[in-house]
């Protein structure tokens, strides 16, 4: 369900059809009631898992096999965030903005030595979905991000209305991450009852697919700054967010900043993409032999077919006949007899030009940095 709320993920990795829960806190449907598929940030996690990219294993049951890790086409940990407890430790990662991070990573291949100061050029901070102000000193951000452990306070975003003749009221459009918008309101609702708040009179809810808080004052002269000084102190329009970037590192538990995580993605990144590049050239590798079989029968056309109409054994005389593999000569015979048209001949010689063409371009991409 979590997967699907845009409210939750940056990046939801699942596109739901019924009802999933809101912002305001009310619960998903039963799953009988819900469709789902996955988006397309979601497929550029798995993208690489049909050629070799990662390892798999067993599934619990041994029935079936499954990735021991993503390919992970982007960095989802940083970009979507992660939250749990297990049996003593804990992780607590904001999500980011995916591009911010994808910048970062970029400028650390070109430059190694980059300090996380450097990166967070590229990564001011964490992106939360639901919006919000970061409201902390830069040298703290900075020391977060650089042991991995921190915390960000965050703010409601906020705005004063002008409605004529003096008057006014402040709009929230934007509430602080993990906040239920329902329990807000209700709690802020509790607070001027209980007169814990002078300054503001009311509040209600205008939100319809954004998010529109209407907080009015008491009286035209509150200072508004004031009143949303109050507001911080005793509700959840400012909360504070953990940072504890512990994460699996090689199956090793591990707190990591900023430049060890992007450095860790790039390395696996780089494992991905030459494991692919390896499946490719081994798969051009064998269509390429059967070309070449190919090839061969094209040019000895009239002798393959005798062959194959007298003898009783044809695949083994023609392994001995053109000095082909029995891989060659099981193809040449399983060609239908259209294919021995001269147009085919031609297509496949084209084929077997592009496909040596790429097998040069893939291993000089094995053989760069």
């Amino acid at each position: 369900v979590r997967l699907d709320q845009d409210f939750s993920g940056r990046y939801p990795l699942v596109d739901g059809q019924g009802n999933f829960g809101n912002i305001d806190g009310d619960a998903a449907a039963a799953m009988r009631y819900t469709e789902s598929r996955m988006t397309e940030a979601a497929k550029l996690l798995l993208e690489g898992l049909d050629e070799d990219a990662v390892d798999f294993r067993d599934t619990y049951d041994e029935l079936n096999s499954e990735p021991v890790v993503l390919p992970a086409g982007y960095p989802n940990l940083l970009a979507n965030g992660s939250t749990g407890i297990a049996v003593g430790m804990a992780t607590s990662i904001p999500p980011h903005n995916a591009a911010e991070v994808i910048d970062a990573a970029l400028h650390l291949i070109k430059h190694k030595s980059a300090t996380t100061e450097d990166l967070l050029e590229f990564v001011p901070g964490p992106d939360f979905p639901t919006g919000g102000v970061i409201v902390e000193p830069k040298a703290s951000i900075l020391d977060a991000y650089e042991t991995g452990k921190g915390s960000f306070r965050l703010r409601a975003r906020w705005e004063v209305e002008d409605l004529g003749r003096g008057t006014w009221q402040i709009v929230v459009s934007e509430i602080p991450y993990q906040v239920q918008k329902g329990r807000l309101i209700e709690k802020i609702a509790e607070l001027i009852e209980a007169k814990k708040v002078p300054l503001l009179d009311d509040v209600r809810d205008e939100s319809a697919e954004d998010v529109r808080l209407i907080l009015e004052p008491r009286a035209k002269t509150v200072d508004p700054d004031v009143l949303m000084e109050s507001l911080f102190k005793f509700c959840d329009l400012e909360t504070r967010f953990s940072l504890n970037m512990n994460v699996l590192n090689h199956g090793v538990p591990q707190v990591m900043g900023l430049k060890a995580i992007l450095k860790a993605y790039l390395d696996h990144r780089r494992d991905v993409l030459q494991r692919r590049t390896r499946n490719r050239l081994d798969k051009i590798d064998k269509r390429l032999h059967v070309l070449d079989g190919y090839l061969i029968a094209y040019l000895n056309i009239d002798e393959v077919i005798r062959i194959i109409r007298e003898e009783d054994e044809p695949k083994q005389v023609m392994i001995e006949r053109f000095s082909i593999t029995d891989i060659q000569a099981e193809a040449i015979l399983n060609l239908r007899l259209r294919a021995l048209r001269k147009l085919e001949e031609m297509e496949l010689r084209g084929e077997h030009q592009r496909l040596t063409e790429e097998r040069d371009e893939l291993n000089l991409l094995l053989g760069s940095e």
